[in-house]
């Protein structure tokens, strides 16, 4: 496997949304980490076992609502035995991807979710991927200090190389993390209140609330084949 990080330098201020409710949204799944995990979620660590075994996992250390969210590095034969406000490992490779669904009869769909992380602001992230063949993933990701919890929307006619995935029978997504060779952060990253819609008509009802975060190193553009 390959992969390759091109760092897309600084931005001033990045404002992300939530979404709203109203026209033709639909939800194709949500997620809140207070049901059986992991559920329809396929997870596992790329880098196998020559680091230890680290799964995302359901864990109650850092929840932004209910009692638990999803800790990168939580699960797994050695992530599971990881306390809470431990540092996450060096060579970290934690995925969790869902898919295939259909984006066939869509107008816009897009991939809403709360995350809270704290890495190396360089080398360390969490990522969020899509793809259309379940091999090739395109998309973002962010390193750094969130200071606290910060929503994302992932406009999924808008996908780095793929671009506007509407319309594809197959699509799946992905959650990410990447660590180094060295210096780690405690706990590294959390995700929440995952949700992942489609819109097939009357979609421009939605009406987002709007968040801007503080000034954070963020990753434009990543591909990994596995």
């Amino acid at each position: 496997s390959g992969q390759t990080f091109a760092d897309g330098g600084y931005s001033s201020f990045w404002t992300f949304t939530t979404a709203g409710g109203g026209g033709g949204w639909v939800n194709i799944m949500t997620e809140n980490f207070e049901g059986t995990f992991p559920g329809v979620w396929n997870v596992f660590d790329e880098d196998g076992t020559d680091n230890g075994e680290y799964y995302w996992g359901k864990r109650n250390c850092q929840a932004y609502e209910g009692s638990y969210s999803g800790w990168a590095v939580g699960g797994g034969a050695n992530g599971s035995a990881l306390s809470c406000g431990s540092n996450y490992p060096d060579y970290a490779a934690s995925w969790m991807v869902y898919g295939p669904f259909s984006l066939a009869s869509a107008e816009d769909a897009e991939l809403n979710f709360m995350y809270w992380v704290d890495s190396e602001a360089c080398c360390d992230a969490l990522i969020w991927w899509a793809s259309t063949d379940g091999v090739n993933f395109y998309g973002e990701g962010i390193g750094g200090d969130t200071g606290g919890w910060l929503s994302y929307s992932f406009d999924l006619t808008d996908v780095y190389t793929l671009g506007d995935l509407t319309g594809q029978t197959q699509v799946w997504i992905a959650f990410v993390f990447y660590s180094d060779y060295s210096i780690n952060y405690t706990n590294g990253a959390f995700i929440d209140n995952i949700v992942l819609r489609q819109c097939q008509s009357d979609c421009s009802s939605s009406a987002p609330d709007l968040l801007t975060s503080r000034i954070l190193p963020v990753y434009k553009e990543m591909h990994l084949e596995r």
